[in-house]
């Protein structure tokens, strides 16, 4: 990467963090919460859910809000709705307000991955939007890793609600980051986007918002969201031990999410990671499936976590080259669409799995099944690759 690229990709990288911390925050304190709302697993399910739910829908308006007013001016209104919904999460003891506050930070998280993404390929050289989207999303893992690891570990020294206020203080922090370090970028205007039914008239487009991101992510779901809960009820991990592990497992997404996309760029091609990514995840739900040691199961959850690291910014990257003609921000944020819906979907199913009495087998057993379908998928896709052309304002 050129040197002036590393600023504004830390800026990027943090906005991720930022709305992954969001996301998965109260994956690691599932049982406190439940005794905060009085609510069961499915109802924690629900907690979980109302942020993806909300986000994924976002995603619908982002796209095209990225460009009318630009991903600088969305990523600081996405901001702003982070600061007020994590802070009403923090401070709320009814399940209601929860899950409006929730809903407030999906809609925030939406506002912070697609024009991201937008961002990142309008200021960055095609030759590296592989390298570049993998730095990115080692983003994502770093949130991963702070939610399961940094926020379980503010509960244990200052409590519930203290290590929850830790969130709006981030948001304000980073609005001012971006706001003082991120120069504006735009499509070029002599280029215009084809018209969106073209979009919706390629074949590739339903497998990638079917078949890749909504399968994709309802398979993906069960292992991080679901994994510190299984090693606290089945093992009997304690609440910070869980996280710890879980956060070992998220060290696959950053680790080799740069690797993989430097890969892609090398190879001028974005599916074949991705197969390799879809080999990797059947390979871990399978080991989660057949393991009785904690040890093992951990080790096969971070063969998934580096998995994604090969499908979900990969998937991002072909999107935008395959679909380039429409519009980055819009491909991108109706594909990812499909994903988060299926998110949103993976906590009540999967609480409802638990809360029924069909154990964590019927959880990775879903998983697996849902994972050959989504390699299937992306064995079909094809790959044309279509450079964007953009330019810095």
């Amino acid at each position: 990467m050129p040197g002036p690229a590393w600023p504004r990709l830390l800026i990027l990288c943090s906005a991720l963090a930022l709305h992954n911390i969001q996301r998965i925050g109260p994956v690691t304190l599932v049982d406190e919460l439940r005794a905060r709302y009085g609510v069961d697993y499915t109802g924690i399910g629900n907690v979980i859910g109302a942020y993806t739910l909300a986000y994924g829908m976002a995603q619908l308006g982002a796209g095209l809000l990225t460009r009318r007013v630009g991903p600088k001016r969305l990523l600081l209104v996405g901001l702003g709705l982070a600061t007020a919904g994590s802070g009403l999460f923090a401070l709320t003891a009814s399940y209601p307000l929860a899950v409006v506050a929730r809903l407030v930070m999906g809609t925030a998280g939406g506002f912070l991955y697609t024009p991201s993404v937008t961002y990142l390929f309008a200021a960055f050289d095609p030759r590296l939007r592989g390298r570049a989207m993998g730095v990115a999303e080692a983003g994502v893992g770093v949130g991963q890793i702070a939610g399961v690891m940094a926020l379980p570990a503010l509960y244990a020294v200052l409590g519930l609600v203290p290590a929850f206020l830790a969130l709006p203080v981030l948001a304000l922090a980073l609005g001012l980051a971006v706001a003082l370090g991120l120069p504006g970028v735009a499509e070029d205007p002599a280029r215009r986007p084809g018209k969106l039914r073209t979009l919706v008239r390629d074949r590739d487009f339903w497998l990638l918002v079917g078949g890749v991101s909504f399968i994709g992510m309802l398979a993906q779901v069960a292992t991080l969201s679901w994994l510190p809960t299984y090693l606290r009820q089945v093992h009997g991990y304690g609440v910070v031990a869980a996280g710890i592990s879980t956060a070992v497992v998220v060290i696959g997404l950053i680790v080799f999410s740069p690797i993989f996309g430097a890969l892609s760029d090398r190879l001028t091609a974005r599916r074949p990671i991705m197969l390799l990514g879809c080999g990797l995840a059947l390979v871990g739900w399978l080991v989660l499936l057949l393991t009785p040691s904690p040890v093992v199961a951990i080790a096969a959850a971070f063969v998934v976590s580096a998995s994604m690291a090969a499908t979900i910014p990969m998937q991002v990257v072909l999107t935008s080259e395959r679909f380039a003609a429409v519009g980055a921000g819009a491909a991108i944020g109706l594909i990812n669409t499909g994903g988060q819906i299926a998110a949103s979907l993976g906590g009540p199913i999967y609480g409802a799995m638990l809360d029924s009495g069909l154990g964590f087998g019927a959880v990775w057993g879903t998983a697996l099944a849902l994972g050959v379908l989504r390699l299937g998928a992306v064995a079909l896709v094809r790959e044309r690759g279509q450079a964007l052309t953009l330019t810095s304002q």
